[in-house]
C-alpha cells in the first residue's frame, strides 16, 4: 500500500495580500522669496480713485447717522464719474456704482440737483436703491455690472449692514473678518475702490477708528478707514479722519456749504469768535448747538455763549434761526451785518 504524503506546504499560498502603504505626505514648507529677488520684481504702482486719499482697495467709511456720510459718498461718486475733483484732489474718471440702500430715487435726484451735478455729464454715475445680500447674489450682480462696464473705478455700498445676510455662526470678530475677506475678493479680481458706508458707536473714544461699529476684525481686514465726526449734530462743521495702509494719514476740517450742499474742506476759510446772548426759551437749542465749555448760564436763565464759527453765509442763517431770542454782542461787524440783514427782511413786510 502506497503511503500518502501531504504535499509540502507553500507559505506564500497562505499569506494574505497586504494593502500598499499610503505615500508619505509632502512636507509642509513656506513659499518664500528672498530679499534680492523681491527687490528685483517690478510691481504696478498703486492706483487711485481719488489721488492721494482714496486708492484702489476696500475701505470702510464710518460715522454717526445723519452726519453727512451719504452726501460725501455721493460727492465722491460724482467726482469719479466726471473725472472732476474732491476738494483739491483729482479723481480718476471711470464708472461709479452707488448702492444707496437707505435712499429713494427722488431723494437722490434732489441731492444731485442741489449739488448742481445736473450741469455735468453724469452718465457714468450708476445708482440703485436695492441690492442682493452677500449670500443671495450680491457678488454675481457686482461682477455682471463690471463685465458690462469694464471701466468701473468705484463702488460704494451705503450701508454695509444692508448686504450682510449671512447670520452670525461665529464670534463677532470672526464674522466681521470673514465678511470683509469675502468683499475683498472684488478688489482682488478688479482694479477698483470699494467703499463700505458704516456706522460708529455712541461711546466716546479718543481714537476715532475705535468708534467704528463692530469688532476690530472689521477694520483689520480692510485697506483703510474714513471716519466722519461732529462735536454737535446741528453743527455745520465736521472732521474727516483717514487712515490707510498704503498712503499717509489725513485729518480734514470740513464744513457743510448750504449753497451747494457739499462738505467742503475749509482749512482756508476765515473763522470768527462770536459772543452771543440767548434767551431762556432757547435752552433746548443752546445745549444742542454748542458745547458745554462755550456756554455760561446767567442768573436770569439766559445764556452767554462764546463760540468760534466759520464766517460764511451759513453763520448768518444760523443766527437768524434764533429769531428774537438771540443778540450778537461781539464782534460789532457781525452785529451790524445782522442788523442790516434784518432791516432788508423787514422791508418786505412794510
Amino acid at each position: 500500500m502506497n503511503e500518502q504524503r501531504n504535499p509540502t506546504p507553500n507559505p506564500a499560498a497562505h499569506q494574505t495580500q497586504q494593502t500598499p502603504l499610503p505615500p508619505k505626505p509632502e512636507p509642509k514648507v513656506f513659499a518664500t522669496i528672498d530679499g534680492n529677488m523681491l527687490m528685483a520684481q517690478e510691481y504696478e504702482p498703486l492706483q487711485f480713485a481719488i489721488e492721494k486719499i482714496l486708492p484702489h482697495g476696500i475701505f470702510v467709511f464710518a460715522g454717526s447717522p445723519k452726519v453727512g456720510k451719504s452726501w460725501l459718498t455721493l460727492d465722491m461718486c460724482q467726482a469719479i464719474s466726471t473725472g472732476g475733483k474732491l476738494w483739491d484732489f483729482n479723481a480718476t474718471q471711470g464708472e461709479a456704482l452707488y448702492l444707496a440702500l437707505e435712499d429713494k430715487y427722488s431723494r437722490l435726484q434732489g441731492r444731485l440737483k442741489q449739488m448742481e451735478a445736473n450741469r455735468q455729464d453724469i452718465s457714468r454715475l450708476h445708482l440703485t436703491t436695492a441690492a442682493f445680500g452677500m449670500q443671495s447674489g450680491l457678488f454675481e450682480a457686482v461682477y455682471n455690472f463690471i463685465a458690462k462696464h469694464p471701466n468701473t473705478n468705484f463702488i460704494a455700498i451705503d450701508t454695509l449692514e444692508k448686504i450682510r445676510d449671512g447670520g452670525k455662526t461665529q464670534d463677532v470678530y470672526s464674522c466681521d473678518y470673514a465678511d470683509m475677506s469675502k468683499l475683498r475678493a472684488i478688489t482682488d479680481k478688479h482694479k477698483l475702490t470699494l467703499l463700505l458706508v458704516h456706522h460708529t458707536r455712541k461711546m466716546y473714544d479718543p481714537d476715532p477708528l475705535n468708534t467704528v461699529s463692530g469688532s476690530t476684525g472689521l477694520i483689520g481686514a480692510v485697506d483703510g478707514a474714513f471716519v466722519l465726526v461732529k462735536d454737535k449734530r446741528t453743527s455745520n462743521k465736521a472732521k474727516l479722519i483717514i487712515s490707510n495702509r498704503d498712503t499717509e494719514s489725513f485729518c480734514f476740517d470740513l464744513r457743510f456749504d448750504p449753497d451747494i450742499c457739499r462738505l467742503d474742506n475749509w482749512d482756508k476759510q476765515p473763522e470768527i469768535t462770536l459772543k452771543l446772548r440767548i434767551a431762556p426759551e432757547m435752552t433746548y437749542r443752546v445745549h444742542d448747538d454748542f458745547i458745554e465749555s462755550e456756554v455760561e448760564k446767567q442768573a436770569d436763565g439766559s445764556f452767554i455763549v462764546t463760540a468760534t464759527l466759520t464766517e460764511d453765509n451759513w453763520v448768518y442763517g444760523f443766527l437768524l434761526s434764533y429769531g428774537r431770542h438771540i443778540e450778537v454782542l461781539e464782534p460789532k461787524r457781525i452785529r451790524d451785518n445782522l442788523k442790516a440783514e434784518t432791516q432788508e427782511i423787514l422791508k418786505k413786510y412794510l
